[in-house]
């Protein structure tokens, strides 16, 4: 009777599941389909970082300067490096770099391995802005050069003069460097001593940069110069494996003699049959130029030529006269020092001697002095002859790159720094 209720029970829950199974079979639901994902191959590790061209990954850097005294040495001794590894790395350095040309101040790199032991694996020194010199600690000892890459970026802008060139130009923020090679350029051209205020300079150029900071000098490819209703422009080119600076007909800029002995100084006397002289007070002839400047800067020689005089007198103090040719001499007064000797053959642009204020001068300037024929001229109404121009066979070439320095001039025209594409 006991066995009978067991199976009625279990029955009655054999029933039970059954109902519980149909009802959930019986109700509808959504068959789950996994969406499709697309394959994507890309490399999920990020690159290592890197310095001096060495992979970081596993080291650990630590950077500062050489300090005053310092020795290549004593800056590897200090971190556990022995005096024949030194040695070693002193001798593979032959050829490449220096040791003793450690210079205070210059940045320095120890890169450690990345440990409990903390071992000294390269010593860096930076050399210059763009040289690194890369002394390998650990077997195999090396020594090797890398070089931080170097951006070109042609630039251009205008600006109107306001007061000295030199600081319109950097309150534009370009490298107020630039004013000097516009001198260089309109040397020949361009009186800078009757620049104005409002004349306008326009100017394309080449700046050159390290991590940012500014890498040597600008160089001009093409400016403009205009002064009321005047005009003067120079285009950069190469012919002949040389390089100068021509007009927009080919013309060159040079001439026989530059326009002035001094760059960017003033003109405190100019030529006259008579002038008050400020040391022997009464009048008489002034047949020069005074050029006032500070004291010790470069006289150049205004045109090739020969030393004929370096000496003293009592009126010129120190002095140096060049023979330029059979119908030009010019003679350079009150120097504090002569750089020049009797006979030497000098160049224009050379540096003569240094401003000073010997003989009978009230202040530091250089008096310059110009003979033609034997007679001494005002050299700022003379004309001078040219260089030679564009060649014929370059003419096609030079026009080529004359019209996109014109098309850069006229994206400059009116605008401050920018860069532009030519």
């Amino acid at each position: 009777m006991r066995k009978l209720r067991m199976w009625g029970s279990l029955v009655a829950l054999l029933g039970m599941a059954l109902v519980i199974v149909l009802t959930v079979d019986l109700t509808p639901r959504e068959e789950y389909v996994p969406e499709p994902v697309s394959a994507v191959v890309e490399d999920t590790i990020p690159d290592p970082p890197s310095a001096y061209g060495i992979p970081l990954s596993g080291f650990i850097v630590e950077r500062g300067r050489v300090g005053a005294g310092s020795t290549f040495g004593d800056l590897l001794a200090q971190h556990g490096v022995d005096y024949a590894t030194v040695d070693s790395l002193v001798r593979l350095a032959e050829g490449t770099f220096d040791v003793r040309k450690l210079r205070t101040g210059h940045p320095i790199a120890f890169i450690f391995t990345d440990d409990e032991h903390r071992e000294l694996r390269y010593f860096v020194y930076e050399a210059d802005q763009v040289q690194q010199v890369i002394f390998a600690t650990a077997d195999p000892l090396a020594v090797n050069t890398h070089h931080k890459p170097i951006k070109e970026e042609h630039r251009a802008l205008e600006v109107e003069v306001t007061g000295a060139l030199y600081n319109d130009l950097a309150r534009a923020g370009v490298d107020p460097m630039l004013s000097m090679q516009l001198a260089d350029v309109f040397a020949w051209t361009v009186d800078f001593y009757r620049i104005q205020k409002g004349d306008k300079f326009t100017v394309v150029f080449l700046e050159r940069t390290v991590d940012g900071e500014r890498y040597g000098d600008p160089e001009v490819l093409a400016a403009r110069y205009r002064s009321g209703d005047k005009e003067k422009e120079a285009f950069r080119f190469t012919q002949e494996e040389a390089t100068t600076y021509f007009d927009a007909e080919g013309n060159s800029l040079r001439k026989a003699f530059l326009q002035a002995p001094i760059k960017f100084s003033r003109i405190s006397s100019g030529f006259s049959r008579k002038r008050f002289h400020p040391v022997q007070k009464r009048f008489k002839a002034h047949l020069g130029t005074d050029y006032a400047a500070p004291y010790g800067t470069p006289i150049l020689a205004v045109g090739d030529g020969v030393v004929e005089k370096a000496g003293r007198t009592a009126g010129n103090g120190n002095y140096v006269k060049l023979r330029h040719n059979g119908t030009y001499s010019t003679q350079y007064l009150h120097m504090r020092k002569i750089l020049v000797k009797q006979g030497q053959r000098v160049s224009q642009g050379d540096v003569l001697g240094e401003v000073g204020s010997t003989g009978l001068a009230t202040g530091p300037h250089v008096c310059f002095r110009f003979w033609k024929n034997g007679q001494q001229v005002d050299h700022r109404r003379e004309e001078f002859p040219s260089a030679e121009p564009v060649a014929e066979v370059h003419r096609a070439r030079f026009a080529q790159e004359r019209d996109r320095l014109v098309e850069a001039l006229a994206q400059a025209s009116g605008r401050a720094d920018q860069t532009v594409v030519f």
